[in-house]
């Protein structure tokens, strides 16, 4: 899994109002959080409850920089990008790679999702509910690869439904959930990423945003999301008066950068 932007050093455009789109869709959580009762553990049965959008689907063509909008969302290369500070709300992230089958394993997933949950240090009471013996015995070595459906409800998204919700909303990111899908043992109980995230929405604590990104192309993601994200195609074509650009005037490069 990538520790590191995957950008290496190159300098990211463009796609300013996506990530305007996240910072929405993550304040309208967070101001779910300051309603009455919202700062108790939540009860499992409840799910993503009225905590607004439940996760984000990134879509675009093949090239079209979703990998690299997603790297620029965790390791910010601008100063405009540092500011926003988007990525001190990330609790947890996984690209999937498709020369990398390792990647596309669910038991992947969830191991990283564990180990990054422990070390981000926004949800502190998790190391403790992680310690149980329950989670312990579930996260033994085979365990995970038996069950992983199961392993990722005790694992992760019950734990997290038992603490108390951090000030601000925080998101999981997930890259590429659409690599995932051309392989896979139909005979599993889940039988891989996307198919897993979308079958255990109702999970998700409301103060925790999913964000994936697939092809555009992909049927089978669009319609397992359906009903439950709100769908941002990273291509999307923006009306331009282009003699704005031409004006001289102070800025005018980097409005350009944030429109394309």
């Amino acid at each position: 899994m990538a520790q590191t932007s995957l950008l290496q050093g190159k300098r990211f455009y463009c796609r300013e109002w996506v990530f305007h789109k996240i910072q929405h869709c993550l304040q309208e959580k967070t101001s779910n959080l300051s309603a009455p009762g919202t700062t108790e553990p939540l009860n499992p049965v409840s799910g993503a409850g009225k905590g607004g959008s439940w996760g984000v689907l990134l879509v675009g063509g093949p090239g079209s920089g979703k990998t690299a909008l997603c790297t620029e969302l965790l390791w910010p290369s601008s100063v405009h990008g540092v500011h926003r500070g988007l990525h001190q709300h990330c609790l947890g992230f996984h690209f999937c790679r498709a020369e990398d089958s390792d990647t596309l394993c669910v038991s992947g997933l969830v191991r990283g999702l564990v180990s990054q949950i422990r070390r981000s240090g926004l949800v502190p009471e998790y190391e403790e509910k992680v310690r149980e013996p329950a989670v312990q015995s579930a996260l033994q070595p085979g365990e995970i690869e038996r069950n992983p459906a199961e392993t990722f409800k005790r694992c992760v998204l019950l734990p997290l439904l038992g603490c108390k919700a951090p000030s601000q909303a925080l998101f999981v990111l997930v890259d590429s959930v659409d690599e995932g899908c051309l392989t896979g043992d139909r005979d599993q109980r889940s039988a891989n990423i996307a198919e897993l995230l979308a079958a255990h929405h109702e999970l998700f604590p409301p103060w925790l945003l999913l964000i994936c990104s697939a092809r555009r192309q992909n049927k089978h993601i669009t319609k397992l999301f359906t009903g439950v994200v709100v769908c941002v195609c990273v291509c999307e074509s923006v009306e331009i008066r282009l003699d704005e650009f031409l004006r001289p005037a102070a800025g005018n490069q980097q409005q350009m950068c944030e429109y394309f």
